[in-house]
């Protein structure tokens, strides 16, 4: 009887146990990572690493592209919010989530542009030392582990 009793129960027990597993993995919280810091800030960063005179000339150069960096900073920060709006309405449009993926294309190619422009013209007026530690330079890592490679999230 005890044979037969663990043949009928062990598939029906072994499925509970590895749902219940599996809704724990998932639902495990994960670490939360920051938001990247607003291009000024970072711009102020870097400038700490270079040489004095070749800092300064580096926030001289970002204040000219402030304000094209900032105002895209700020409209991609947004997208999220206007993407789940449009998804959220009663009347759901896609023509709406569409220009919300479309302005955020176009203030991230902005943005590019503009730190292109930065880059050109702070490493043609700084000192050769200067170009040096910006070529080297690398943002610091978000606190946590470091995210897995690619080819290891699907094992």
């Amino acid at each position: 009887m005890g044979l037969t009793f663990l043949r009928r129960w062990f598939l029906p027990l072994s499925l509970a146990l590895n749902v219940f597993l599996g809704t724990v993995i998932v639902m495990h919280p994960r670490p939360h990572r920051p938001e990247p810091p607003p291009p000024r800030q970072i711009a102020e960063r870097i400038a700490e690493a270079l040489p004095p005179a070749d800092g300064a000339i580096l926030l001289d150069v970002f204040a000219t592209h402030a304000e094209m960096m900032d105002r895209g900073h700020r409209q991609q920060h947004g997208t999220p919010e206007r993407v789940r709006a449009a998804l959220a309405a009663p009347d759901f449009d896609p023509n709406a989530v569409r220009a919300a993926f479309n302005d955020h294309r176009a203030a991230r190619q902005a943005m590019d542009d503009a730190l292109a422009a930065i880059i050109i013209e702070t490493a043609s007026r700084i000192s050769p030392e200067g170009r040096a530690k910006l070529a080297k330079w690398e943002p610091p890592r978000p606190p946590g582990p470091p995210p897995r490679p690619p080819e290891a999230e699907g094992k």
